[in-house]
């Protein structure tokens, strides 16, 4: 059954690999967003190629730009969304919790955290016209209250960890509506972010890290998300935090 999506941070990385998958099947149509379009060259070569992929400009750090893609996303499928994807992220911060300055704290949270909850805001007249109401985000382990990893994430760590502390209350909050929610770590993933993430690590956290958490490309983390999470989304929607093997 076709569907319409939205993807934040679809120029590179996992997003891009979820809109090449999901845009395969030439039935759905999906509304793909990058923060700097000019600059998005694989994106737009892809949309040239693909007719279902329409392009938007979005940077969740601005209210305003949220709001304007969620008009112009009504502008491209009028019918109403069948799936949000809240992808884009930030991952600058290598510090300690004490060493982080509050400029770097507050970059991520506005980012990691307040930039999915404006998309869910914005985008949910949109979504409510469709019975489907599914969302999902990308989060990451560093934001699991429950394990400590040998290293610190600082302003990431605590700006994922809110990421899924909101879509826990989203999902208690708007399942009377019909939503259903799904916070997923990805893995390990091989792409600009993660790449730059593991070269920050000093070589001895560096080799322990890689030998518990296998590296995988977008590609691989997007199709282990789309089987076994997004597919059965509804199934899967809970308030509890979800790996990208269904876990």
């Amino acid at each position: 059954m076709s569907k319409a999506y939205f993807i934040s941070g679809a120029n590179r990385g996992i997003g891009f690999s979820f809109m090449k998958s999901l845009s395969a099947d030439a039935t759905n149509t999906i509304v793909a967003s990058a923060r700097n379009v000019e600059t998005a060259t694989k994106l737009k070569e892809w949309a040239n190629a693909h007719s279902n992929v329409k392009i938007v400009q979005l940077d969740v750090a601005s209210a305003e730009s949220v709001e304007a893609a969620a008009k112009k996303t009504l502008e491209l499928v009028p019918e109403g969304l069948d799936v949000l994807i809240s992808n884009a992220g930030i991952a600058k911060a290598s510090g300690t919790i004490l060493e982080l300055s509050d400029d770097s704290y507050l970059e991520h949270y506005v980012v990691n955290t307040l930039g999915p909850i404006r998309l869910v805001k914005a985008f949910k007249s949109l979504l409510d016209n469709k019975s489907s109401k599914e969302v999902l985000a990308i989060t990451s382990i560093v934001g699991s209250v429950g394990m400590v990893l040998p290293f610190s994430t600082s302003g990431y760590g605590l700006s994922k960890a809110g990421l899924n502390y909101a879509f826990r209350q989203l999902q208690q909050e708007l399942t009377s509506e019909g939503y259903s929610f799904a916070i997923v770590h990805p893995g390990l993933v091989g792409s600009d972010m993660g790449n730059e993430f593991v070269g920050s690590l000093d070589s001895e956290t560096r080799e322990q890290f890689l030998s518990t958490l296998p590296l995988l490309t977008p590609d691989e983390s997007v199709s282990a998300i789309t089987k076994n999470v997004l597919a059965e989304l509804k199934a899967k929607s809970s308030r509890k935090f979800l790996s990208y093997d269904g876990s």
